[in-house]
């Protein structure tokens, strides 16, 4: 199937999140995108940071069958209280993604939690500081990925919703160094650029990179 190089979506958040926060990277549109285009109904979509359940709300919107792990308990809470498939939400380490049973997916999106370069604070391990540094983060990630191949089916597409980072003069370049940790497991197969209509004026636009599980 051909990718889409470039797209134009409206910044629109639809759920209120202000009971919690306002980091929503993407929107329920760039997800409807994504499931028009590459799966179907009944099919089951994974997402491995679940965050405040954009992807799954969005999944079960369109008929398709949302599973998924939060590690922060009040989003976990949040996002489960409102699912009709509340069960397929759990709550737990993504590194541990193999130990809740779930079934085989047949796609996965996802926008995973950033870490700039110069942080020494690793989201992966909610901030313990044995497990800091940008390094430990990406070793992680990969790890999480490596697990994530063993849960989707053969020829599965995975996307990945990324922003490079900027800090004054610090600069973290997250597409390629999520690219290389994606790519150990998943055969990268395109990029997809997004240009956001009505966009915030700190944040126009954003990558989605596919990969395949070959």
């Amino acid at each position: 199937m051909e990718h889409d190089l470039f797209i134009e979506i409206p910044w629109a958040l639809e759920r209120d999140t202000k009971p919690l926060d306002n980091e929503v990277k993407y929107p329920e549109a760039l997800v409807r995108h994504f499931l028009k285009k590459y799966t179907k109904k009944g099919d089951k979509i994974f997402d491995p940071f679940a965050g405040l359940g954009t992807t799954l709300f969005t999944s079960e919107e369109m008929g398709r069958i949302p599973y998924g792990l939060e590690a922060n308990r009040e989003r976990f809470e949040w996002v489960a209280g409102q699912l009709e498939h509340w069960n397929n939400l759990k709550h737990g380490d993504s590194a541990k993604l193999l130990d809740f049973s779930f079934p085989k997916m047949d796609f996965c999106i996802t926008g995973p939690p950033y870490m700039p370069r110069h942080h020494k604070w690793n989201p992966l391990y909610s901030g313990d500081p044995k497990k800091a540094g940008y390094d430990v983060y990406l070793k992680r990630m990969a790890y999480i990925f490596s697990n994530l191949k063993k849960l989707m089916k053969r020829n599965a597409l995975v996307i990945v919703q990324a922003d490079n980072l900027t800090h004054g003069k610090i600069y973290t370049p997250l597409l390629h160094d999520l690219l290389a940790c994606v790519s150990k497991n998943f055969q990268p197969c395109g990029e997809t650029m997004v240009r956001w209509k009505n966009a915030k004026p700190d944040y126009p636009s954003t990558t989605c990179m596919i990969f395949k599980n070959t």
